[in-house]
């Protein structure tokens, strides 16, 4: 008789992680060619902004070169820099580090308190939002064709 157990437990976590692989890899060329060894990490790359030694503005992001996508993790600009143009050329800067190596979209979070507004003026569309998370906040989901 099958029976549901509740909690964690790693090993039979790791067995499911395992599970799911093998049902992907089975049903996607895409997933395959991704979880072949060489495929299996992410490729940093980044663009700092520095006033003598001191950080004043970065954008970090990591890019799926087998399927094409850059992923910008986490931007920031110094709020005596904000709207100077700063922000668009860290932007552009991963943006065009990622077209070198063959990316054709990106993809990003957003808080409605963050910078939604400036990435839609960047080119990106928001594809969803997840409303109230955080709770109070909606948090965008965007994407742009490199």
């Amino acid at each position: 008789m099958t029976g549901i157990v509740t909690g964690p437990r790693p090993d039979l976590e790791e067995v499911l992680t395992d599970r799911l692989v093998e049902f992907n890899v089975a049903a996607s060329e895409a997933v395959r060619e991704r979880f072949e060894p060489d495929n299996l990490r992410s490729n940093p790359l980044a663009a700092w902004a520095l006033d003598g030694e001191r950080l004043v503005g970065g954008c970090v992001g990591r890019t799926e070169d087998v399927w094409h996508w850059l992923t910008v993790d986490t931007m920031w600009v110094d709020a005596s820099l904000r709207g100077t143009g700063l922000g668009r050329a860290l932007l552009a800067s991963v943006e065009d580090q990622a077209r070198a190596r063959g990316c054709r979209w990106a993809k990003l979070n957003t808080w409605d308190f963050q910078a939604p507004g400036f990435y839609g003026a960047c080119g990106y569309d928001v594809y969803a939002r997840e409303v109230d998370y955080p709770p109070g906040h909606v948090n965008h989901l965007m994407r742009k064709d490199l």
